[in-house]
Parts: structure tokens; sequence; C-alpha cells
């Protein structure tokens, strides 16, 4: 035996992931490949927002991003050569720098994403005090409003056709005891909502999704239709879509709803939001038209381009 028969292998990254911002999976039953993957379901509900706050924004974070630890994205962006820098490698090292120059709230809440993905797995809670508080919170409120975790839909990718085709992955579903209705519920650990717009779009494009990736994410793994019966309570419950309808007496009352749990890295009290879906189908429709709008203005292709250099008549080329 040798020392490195005492550790396990490292275990490989899956095929399909997310790079350069895109998900990387082959296209559901029907639908043509992407080489350029799938858009994701955040960045479509993001493309509805103020763009010139938006772009000021992200220059600042990436900006900040390139001095973080010692400005050691820097170095390795400046380490390559000119002729290497493609656009999707510039892309990638921009994500690098938001990410790092918002690392610390970025992986608070990955962790408690991480932690109710493990307790929806196994049933185990883990994390430091205060997230196993928080974890414990969330069960008993969930409790409280009679609400039960579908088994099987933890950190499921889903895909949707809208934009040409977009992917997320929703954190999980939920049953209602009391009505039978059955919905998507999504975590957010942000300190407090600054608006709901982007939220309902992105549930609303999981809520709505047409198809779901099962098993190992890749080649052993396949996309199945996503509403197929599931066994919940020793009952099979089989909607034709979502059904969750929201409370009465509350901002959504009687809408479709998608479920928040609201859990502040920060700390604080774990609350349960309802967020408007039909609102939500608006907003993705809107993004989804930005989307395609701001395409075509960078096309330079003829015939989907909106603007190029004026070219002049034959006549007056003959008399130049």
């Amino acid at each position: 035996m040798t020392d490195l028969d005492l550790f396990d292998d490292v275990p490989p990254e899956p095929e399909y992931r997310v790079q350069a911002g895109r998900y990387r999976f082959p296209p559901p039953p029907g639908v043509a490949p992407n080489p350029r993957g799938w858009m994701r379901a955040s960045n479509l509900a993001g493309a509805f927002s103020d763009q010139r706050a938006l772009q000021l924004w992200l220059e600042k974070r990436t900006l900040l991003g390139l001095l973080a630890d010692d400005g050691v994205i820097f170095d390795e962006l400046a380490a390559i050569p000119d002729g290497r820098l493609t656009d999707e490698l510039i892309q990638e090292f921009a994500e690098k720098a938001r990410t790092a120059a918002g690392a610390v709230g970025a992986r608070h809440g990955t962790a408690r994403h991480e932690m109710l993905q493990h307790y929806l797995e196994t049933g185990e809670v883990a994390g430091h005090r205060r997230m196993r508080f928080q974890l414990e919170e969330l069960i008993e409120v969930m409790e409280q409003h009679e609400l039960d975790f579908v088994p099987g839909w933890s950190e499921r990718a889903v895909w949707h056709s809208i934009a040409g085709g977009t992917m997320g992955r929703m954190d999980g579903r939920v049953l209602c005891r009391r009505t039978g209705q059955v919905g998507v519920i999504d975590l957010k650990t942000q300190r407090r909502f600054w608006t709901y717009q982007e939220i309902c779009a992105q549930q609303w494009t999981y809520d709505s999704a047409e198809w779901a990736w099962e098993g190992p994410e890749g080649p052993g793994g396949r996309w199945v239709p996503y509403q197929k019966p599931e066994l919940t309570k020793g009952k099979y419950v089989t909607p034709d879509r979502n059904s969750l309808i929201g409370r009465p007496g509350g901002m959504c009352e009687g809408k479709r709803v998608a479920i928040i749990a609201h859990m502040p890295s920060t700390g604080g009290p774990v609350e349960l939001h309802e967020v408007d879906l039909e609102y939500g189908a608006q907003v993705a429709a809107v993004a989804a038209a930005n989307t395609e709008l701001r395409s075509r203005g960078k096309s330079v292709a003829k015939g989907r381009g909106v603007g190029g250099l004026r070219p002049m008549l034959s006549s007056a080329i003959v008399e130049a």
C-alpha cells in the first residue's frame, strides 16, 4: 500500500455544466443543438432591468474584482497572450472578477443552498449553529404553512423554450397539504428584496419549463418531460402544470404563485413570500424581446443586422 491508497480520487467535474455564463447541456428531444449553450434563467430575467444602471454596476464589480486578493485575477489575465484572448475567455475572467468582488455574500448564499440540498437529499442538518437554526426555522415555517417538499426535485436542471432555450436549477417543489396544489420553491439569501420583477420572471421560467434533467450530468443522464407523476405522502400527484394558488388575504390572492423562502445570509427571520407567476410571464416576455433586440443590434449578418455602411450607387462608382 502506498500513501496515495489512503485517499479517495477527486470526483470528476460534471461533463454538462455552466461554462462562460451558459449551460452546456445537450438539447431536449426535438430541439436543435445550440453550440453556444443555453441562456441561464437568471440572465434572462436580468434582461428586464435598467440596462444603464446594470452596466455601471457590472463595470464597478469587475474593476473591484480585478483588484481583489492582491490583483491575482488581473495577473492571470495579463499572462495570457493577446492572440488567445477570445471574447468567451474575456467574459469568463470578467465573471471571475465580479464573483471575487462579491465573494463573501455569494459564498454565504451558496453555503445555504448546499445546506438545503443536503437536507432534502439525506434528511441530515449540516452547517454551523446559525445556519442550522435558520434551516430549523425554515422547516418550522413550512409546517405552519402546511407545505411539504416534493422528493426528488432538489437542484434539478430544467429547460424552457423561451428566448431560443433557457435553463436553470430550481431549488425544489412543494406540495400544499390542505389543497394538494404543487408549486416551485426557491431559496433567496439577500438581505432584502429591492424588487420582485426579476424573481417573478425567473420562477415563471422554472414553473412552466417543458423538460427536466434526470440522472447524472453527463452521457448517462437524459431529458424527461417536466410534468410527470410524483409519489408524495404515499400518493401520486400528477398536476397538469404546477398549480399552487396564492393564499386568501395575501398580495397574490387567487393567482398562480411560486414560493420564495427568504433566509438572509446575514441573519434574521426566515419568511415565505408568494410571487405572481402571471406577472413573471409578462416580465420574461419583455426580457426575451430585449435579448433578441440586443442580439440584432450587435449582428453584422446581412438581413439580420440593423445598421452598416451606406453603399454607393453603381452610377456614382463609375463616375468616381
